[in-house]
């Protein structure tokens, strides 16, 4: 059925219901505290929906996504568990990143802030009332309130009479619910209510790995209050509320992958692709391992060039070799996975509260006390039989065996990453060895995706109202908050933890230049090194020469050995820690404080003028560090390599130069073998073992370059910045509202709303220059106009209003030199809204609401870099043409790269490669050679002298400094583009990219360049490829015709095209400079190398750099050949919000015998939205509509009920809201959904 028809059905058929009702009718008046004192709903000249205790029981709202099904512009999206909830008023929410954001609704607990709440997660239990306060409402209710504000009123102790109510209720999958609540008079002075409620349910997600819990995205939780009330006199009473809940689940951080499966390790998520429920290319995390991964266990390469469909995988085939197989199931639904293991979602929280109220003949003097504490843990934990299995394989990993996933202190207290324990050297205590072959691999309890936080809030408010009679009445008050909340996000790098014991040559090297410079900052100071040395470089370096001035102490070496012995340590580099990404905010501190008042003036007959105004001061400081590859790890020399590498009092191998000025690595104490190339020459990282920070030599062989992890705070502190802040603020309203008759009220209002700023995450200066620490407080202006209406006689309410809001600095998230961070800009919102309830007495028993709403907004000018679509690509931007979107192998991020520079040095570096493939030492000289004749510049890198201008005797070449300029290349510096696959962007959203690979060209043990040992769909026949239907063609690009020498079985010596205009594909992954070696390292080291050599060649390249330009980014300009991205114009766009809301309800109460039977249908619609402030047609969220259904049956003469219910009858996947994941996990666009058909009966009895 058409939702058109759906609607037209529902409209149509309530009003024939009610066409002929009129009546007297006495319209039941609902009080609420929408000004901090009592009212009528219909004498409030405030936008508020509001619901009773039988409203809430009537309408099913259950939990906090049943509000949206009710209340005219507003959402609900568990898009977070961390707290805070996912609500949006007049689409207005927090899209801010950080723990210092803040709502842009707040919750409250009887007229109280609750902060970071488990509004996700908990029911609805034994409210008075819920209250939906729409548009800012910054003077009453403070900050944080720029949407709205929901505001739970629970139900008090009734000193007036005993008396109970239980429900038991049962339903599909296994739904279980206990409620029950006691009211108990003590005295008459003292009462006593008690609620609870358990809930159990099994898991609505079906998991289809076999192995895997069943018992997954469950519910297993219990809530209780407890509620004292004592009147100690007339005009005295306190009352104390105490409030808990308790969680311990396999809850769903989301319903599912709203993605295709993308093509290639940059696309694995296809942005505007089928809506299908596919898992993302598992290679798309720049996972250092992706083939010997794939090998092992399998992965998608859904659009391989020469073969292959939507359903084939890559996958090592026994006996056979590389191959493409079947792949395995995938889910096909919202509520399906294929995970190794449940998640784990475990939330304990308490609310206290103390509430003093006090009668004067003049007013009501209230003090309220409420203190929360909340702790929360979420994990996507991943091990299962077959990932040990294949840790274990030696053939794959050798026979130490592969010790992939980490855990984490709070699932494993002995996993403690400020003691260097995290990771894969969490303990040996949870290892497990084959023993057969003695590989090792961990088996405790493994996380793969957690967060985790604390909280402790504090509040204190004084009020006093005056008693709201005669011509002037006020209200007045203070608030004073504080809050501290500490918050961790760890997540596994696929791959990466690999590097904790056995870091890639080409990934060791970008380590080496680095640490190298930092040794020369050290000594040189800030602006060292052509202002490259920052304070941040200056500091590490300093700390690294401390270490090394301990191990010279230690053994008795002259201090003036220290740089030497720096630069040996350098030179070990073999490891990393740590191995996952840990975003940790040990403490974020809040203290707020805000005195408020508004007064009332009753102006004329029927006219009232009411003026509020508040003063808010926010002091925001934070305590926080995010770590990911920060600290390389180093171990001892082998024993073959210690004769020539290392310092021993006389000599340092590891260095070229003499002990007093060393100026280099030796190529020498670093690995040649194809398998370990670049790699230095130790002993590695012991799995399980700690990395102990030592003052003498590595006894174990493991230890940190650095002894510390960095200082919280550490990024902050290096510039000289202070994280502590201040946000101020006065905000106010004004109101004018007209008594037109008994049953009509009209409003005009403005008001000011505020929401503080705060500080975005921390990072590393000299990497990110140019990016702002904190972002700025948001402001709104808000006007309003407002009808609330009843006519009696036909049982009719009608509130309506219109809106218009003018938002400076909304807080959105950025990208900013590759930095997720959080900036504001200018917004203006607008709309309608309309509430209906119709309780017609000309049919008794019958009633009909109905609440719409619509809205717009436009953003003002900002632009920004979007993040699922760099490069413009996508959105067909003219400019992307020259760029080519890759991945920077080091931390997963996406990076735009000159096309053509790409193109040309890659393909000079591929055919070095090809040419010295398999080659001795004679051979390799002699093919070098011949590749500077042929005008190779990489060649002539690979074979000039560094810092000479010298002959080199062997091949004839000069120094590397001819011209005063050059640079020097090691064989492992090639592999700064990978060759393993090779890809072209999507030019269209809902495309796929072309890719190839060339998985024969990895440097893994056993094979060749001949492509025997692995795919190649990239190259010509001729090369050991397959691209092409003639041996000449190929697929990788370049500006110009690149040829090989290659020798051919039979076939002899052929020059075989490897490169060229026509070819359209390059390598998806690079490693990128960062920090100090921005401009030097990474591939920024190729394409200098190409520009520095181009006239000492015979043959000279179109690569040059214009004046002033720079290889990558810098704080004032772009990068020439790398850049983070290019911006998109969001002005004018619209927020990622639905325009139009409806829902509409239909109950009718007929009497069977002593039975009153009512039969209640309710109809939901909410129009379809763009997903992200870019509004990108083909990523909309779709349209959704949801229809339930109660009967309810109760008697007239017993206190007892049954009731039957269906929820989201026609069983629909309604989408809530969406969300990207970072580049790092491939964009994957994560769905949150309301929950598939659900259906079962309760009873109840009171008493």
């Amino acid at each position: 059925m058409s939702r058109f028809l759906k609607i037209s059905m529902a409209i149509v058929g309530s009003f024939i219901l009610s066409a002929t009702a009129f009546a007297q009718s006495t319209i039941e008046e609902v009080i609420v505290t929408a000004q901090r004192t009592e009212q009528s709903l219909q004498s409030v000249p405030i936008a508020v929906s509001a619901f009773t205790a039988e409203a809430l029981e009537e309408r099913q709202i259950e939990v906090s996504s049943d509000l949206q099904l009710q209340v005219p512009g507003i959402t609900f999206s568990a898009s977070t568990f961390s707290g805070g909830g996912g609500f949006s008023i007049r689409g207005i929410t927090n899209f801010a990143t950080a723990a210092s954001a803040d709502a842009g609704v707040e919750i409250h607990m009887n007229g109280m802030p609750l902060g970071t709440t488990s509004a996700n997660e908990v029911g609805f239990l034994d409210m008075e009332r819920i209250e939906v306060l729409r548009g800012p409402q910054g003077t009453l209710f403070g900050r944080n309130s720029t949407g709205g504000v929901i505001n739970l009123i629970t139900a008090r102790p009734d000193l007036d009479a005993f008396q109970g109510t239980t429900k038991i209720q049962y339903g599909s999958d296994g739904e279980k619910l206990v409620n029950a609540m006691f009211n108990v008079p003590l005295s008459d002075t003292l009462g006593a209510r008690f609620a609870f409620r358990n809930f159990e349910k099994d898991g609505i997600t079906k998991n289809l790995y076999s192995k895997g819990s069943s018992d997954f995205d469950n519910r297993n939780n219990y809530q209780w209050r407890a509620s004292f009330k004592w009147e100690a006199t007339d005009d005295l009473s306190l009352t104390l509320i105490h409030e808990a809940y308790d969680e311990e689940s396999n809850r769903q951080q989301i319903s599912g992958s709203y993605c295709e499966t993308g093509s290639s390790l940059v696309q694995g998520c296809l942005i505007g692709g089928k809506r299908v429920f596919q898992s993302p290319h598992p290679m798309s995390n720049a996972s250092t391992i992706p083939a010997l991964a794939g090998g092992a266990l399998g992965f998608y390469f859904p659009n391989i060039k020469n073969g292959g469909t939507e359903t084939t995988r890559y996958q090592a085939i026994p006996a056979a070799g590389w191959g493409l197989v079947d792949s395995g199931t995938v889910p096909q639904d919202f509520f399906e996975a294929n995970v190794w293991k449940s998640p784990l979602h475990d939330v304990q929280e308490s609310t206290s509260q103390l509430i003093l109220e006090n009668d004067f003949d003049q007013g009501t003097l209230t003090v309220a006390l409420n203190n929360k504490k909340r702790q929360f843990y979420r994990d996507l934990g991943s091990n299962s039989d077959e990932a040990i299995a294949a840790r274990l394989n030696p053939a794959l990993f050798g026979a130490a065996g592969l010790p992939m996933g980490y855990s984490n202190e709070i699932i494993t207290p002995d996993c403690k990453v400020d003691e260097f324990k995290a990771g894969v050297f969490c303990g040996a205590q949870g290892m497990i060895v084959n023993p057969a072959t003695g590989a090792a691999a961990f088996n405790y309890p493994v996380s793969g995706d957690a967060s985790y936080s604390t909280n402790h809030s504090r509040t204190t408010e004084v009020k006093f109202v005056s008693d709201m009679d005669g011509m002037f009445n006020f209200l007045i008050g203070a608030i004073d908050i504080t809050n501290n909340t500490s918050t961790g996000y760890n997540v596994y790098a696929s791959g990466i933890s690999l590097n904790g014991y056995n870091l890639p040559g080409t990934i060791a090297s970008s380590y080496r230049s680095g640490y190298s410079a930092m040794i020369a900052c050290a000594g040189l100071g800030v602006g060292g090194l052509g202002g490259i040395c920052d304070a941040g470089t200056v500091a590490k370096g300093k700390r690294l020469m401390a270490t090394a001035g301990k191990i010279a102490v230690a053994n008795s070496y002259p201090l003036t050995a220290v740089p030497a012995v720096a630069m040996d340590m350098v030179a070990r580099i073999d490891g990393t820690y740590t191995e996952f990404f840990n975003n940790d905010t040990a403490d974020y501190a809040l203290d707020a404080q805000a005195i408020f008042t508004e007064f009332y003036f009753d102006v004329a007959d029927n006219h009232k003028l009411t003026v509020g105004l508040r003063y808010n001061e926010d002091r925001k400081s934070v305590r926080a560090r995010a770590t990911f590859y920060e600290i390389p790890l180093i171990s001892n020399w082998t024993a073959a390599a210690a004769g020539t590498c290392g310092w021993d009092g006389t000599k340092f191998g590891s260095v070229v130069g003499t002990n007093a000025a060393p100026t280099g690595i030796n190529e020498a104490c670093q690995s040649t073998a194809a398998a370990t190339k670049g790699q230095a020459l130790t002993v590695g990282q012991n799995i399980g073992l700690a990395p102990v920070p030592i003052t003498g030599a590595a006894g174990t062989g493991a230890m940190p370059l650095i002894e510390t992890l960095d200082p919280y705070n550490d990024d902050y502190t290096a510039v000289g910045y202070d994280p502590v802040k201040n946000f101020s603020a006065t905000t106010g309203r004004l109101v004018w509202d007209w008594q037109a008759t008994d049953d009509v009220l009209m409003f005009v209002s403005y008001a000011k709303g505020f929401k503080g700023g705060g500080f975005n995450p921390a990072f590393n200066p000299s990497e990110f220059p140019n990016t702002p620490f904190a972002f700025d407080s948001t402001d709104v202006d808000a006007f309003e106009i407002g009808v609330k209406a009843a006519v009696p006689e036909i049982g009719l309410v009608a509130n309506a209003s219109i809106y218009y809001n003018d938002f400076t600095n909304f807080h959105v998230g950025a990208i900013r030199n590759q930095t997720a961070i959080n900036e504001g800009i200018p917004l203006e919102n607008m709309g309608a809204e309309l509430e209906l309830y119709l309780t017609p007495p000309s049919v008794p028993g019958l009633s009909f609401n109905m609440a719409f709403s619509y809205q717009d907004s436009e953003l003002g000018a900002f632009k920004n870099i979007n993040p699922t679509d760099i490069g413009g690509h996508l959105r067909g931007d003219a400019a992307s043409s020259k760029w080519h979107l890759a991945k920077n192998v080091q931390n997963a991020t996406h990076v735009l790269i000159d096309r053509d520079a790409a193109g040309l040095t890659f393909a000079k570096a591929l055919e070095v490669q090809l040419e010295t493939a398999g080659k001795d030492a004679a051979g390799t000289q002699q093919a070098i050679g011949a590749l500077i004749q042929d005008g190779n510049e990489l060649a002539y890198a690979l074979a000039c002298t560094e810092d000479s201008e010298a002959l080199n005797p062997g091949l004839g070449v000069f120094g590397c400094d001819v011209g005063g300029k050059g640079s020097k290349l090691e064989t492992s510096d090639l592999a700064k583009f990978l060759p393993w696959e090779l890809s072209t962007p999507a030019t269209a959203y809902g495309t796929k990219a072309d890719v190839c690979y060339m998985i024969g060209l990895m440097p893994i043990a056993g094979t060749d360049y001949d492509g025997k040992a692995g795919a190649n769909t990239c190259l010509p026949q001729l090369a050991g490829g397959t691209a092409g239907i003639a041996p000449a063609e190929t697929l990788v690009y370049s500006p110009q015709d690149v040829f090989a020498d290659l020798t051919i079985p039979v076939l002899g010596a052929q020059r075989v095209k490897i490169a060229g205009p026509d070819g359209t594909l390059l390598p998806s992954l690079a490693v990128i400079g960062s920090g100090i070696t921005a401009q030097t390292g990474g591939v920024c080291q190729l394409f200098n190398a190409m520009v520095q050599h181009a006239d000492t060649v015979t043959n000279t390249n179109e690569l040059s750099y214009a004046a002033g330009a720079t290889c990558a980014n810098t704080a004032t300009g772009a990068g020439q050949f790398v850049t983070d991205g290019i911006q998109a114009d969001v002005t004018g766009n619209k927020m990622p919000f639905a325009d139009m809301t409806l829902s509409l309800g239909i109950a009718y109460t007929a009497q069977a015998g002593n039975l009153e039977v009512t039969p209640r249908l309710d109809y939901y619609y909410r129009s379809d939205s763009f997903n992200t402030i870019y509004n990108v047609e083909a990523t909309k969220t779709p349209a959704w509509d949801e229809i339930n259904f109660s009967l309810d049956i109760v008697p007239t003469d017993a206190d007892w009920n049954i009731r039957f219910w269906v929820q989201n009858l026609t069983d629909e996947r309604n989408i809530t809201g969406t969300g990207y994941t970072s580049d790092s996990q491939s964009f994957t666009l994560t769905a949150f959904v309301r929950e598939p058909r659900s259906f079962g009966m309760s009873f109840g009895i009171g008493f």
